[in-house]
């Protein structure tokens, strides 16, 4: 399932637009175009178009502000506003594709290329490289910041051509800035595209997020534990998505699933995870620190939650931990609701 970076463009309304712009762009011009009652836009743009959480709707009947474009709420016939959802991904855009066409409107795909290497817009200046650094070493660099507007510049724009290091904002701003996620939100839009999930695809497949991004990011197990550069890579985008899942589930899932999501992340849960600490003799569960520290910069510190608790794994298995991971998820539910 390798990630979908394409753009697109509408002639006559936009170009270079991520999916979720892509959408707005189109049922805004509709609306100009029309002037439609409240049935007949969602007649236009069916619920089932966008999956079951809802296309249009009454900006007065928002349950999940997070999923709308709230911003930017349309006004149709009689002074009614309405807003557009923005939880758009590589399985709804499709059929959203389809119907656009037989209103239509032409709209036109741009595979986006992904940067290989440096840009020297930002080598030439910049004193560090976030994709040589590991979580430590990045955390070692922002305690000598000496000029932060010039770092935070330089950081943004390599965030920008590597977006797998959209997490290392999420550490900057647990570090320099106290913990507010200032840096980090100001410069999601990318992100808030990319790194979109949905419960189905770890349910369906019985799979931890620790695999997932493996699989996102086209890259084995042994790849990750022998290659320092690919290491670092998946460690960071295994941050990403973490927050992003946390975010997203949270409407979607309980506290139970919430809890045996968070808990489903060690060496066993990757495809060839055992053989390969097998192989190398690899003692310590990396993956499960790496889990916990993400967690941390997330808001969620394992440490608050001790306790004995039981939950289900994403492959089904029940285990019982010395985490209250029910609590966490808990918590974790209520912060992004």
């Amino acid at each position: 399932m390798p990630r979908d970076y394409t753009k697109y463009t509408v002639e006559g309304l936009g170009e270079n637009l991520n999916k979720r712009k892509l959408v707005f762009t189109i049922v805004k011009g509709w609306t100009e175009k029309n002037n439609p009652s409240l049935e007949e836009i969602q007649t236009a743009f069916p619920d089932e178009v966008q999956g079951g959480k809802g296309f249009i709707v009454k900006e007065s009947e928002v349950k999940d502000a997070k999923r709308f474009n709230m911003e930017e709420p349309l006004s149709i016939k009689n002074g009614t506003k309405v807003v557009v959802s923005n939880q758009w991904g590589a399985k709804n855009i499709e059929p959203f594709l389809e119907l656009v066409k037989g209103l239509g409107y032409d709209v036109k795909k741009i595979a986006k290329e992904v940067a290989t290497e440096k840009p020297a817009a930002f080598t030439a200046d910049a004193s560090f490289d976030i994709t040589q650094l590991s979580i430590r070493d990045f955390k070692k660099l922002l305690r000598n910041i000496e000029d932060k507007e010039a770092f935070e510049k330089s950081l943004i724009k390599q965030v920008k051509f590597n977006i797998d290091f959209w997490s290392y904002l999420l550490i900057y701003d647990n570090v320099v800035n106290d913990g507010g996620l200032e840096l980090s939100m100001n410069n999601s839009d990318e992100a808030d595209d990319i790194f979109l999930v949905e419960w189905y695809e770890f349910e369906d497949e019985q799979m931890s997020l620790a695999q997932f991004v493996l699989e996102k990011l086209d890259i084995n197990f042994e790849e990750v534990n022998t290659d320092k550069e690919k290491k670092i890579q998946y460690i960071a985008a295994f941050g990403s998505y973490l927050y992003y899942s946390l975010s997203n589930l949270s409407y979607e899932i309980g506290a139970p699933e919430m809890a045996g999501f968070i808990a489903s992340n060690d060496h066993t849960s990757i495809q060839d995870g055992e053989d390969v600490f097998s192989e190398h003799g690899i003692g310590d569960d990396w993956i499960i620190s790496m889990a916990d520290e993400w967690l941390m910069y997330c808001g969620f510190d394992s440490s608050d939650y001790e306790g004995e608790c039981g939950v289900f794994l994403m492959n089904g298995d029940f285990m019982e931990f010395s985490i209250n991971y029910e609590g966490m998820a808990e918590d974790i539910i209520a912060q992004f609701e």
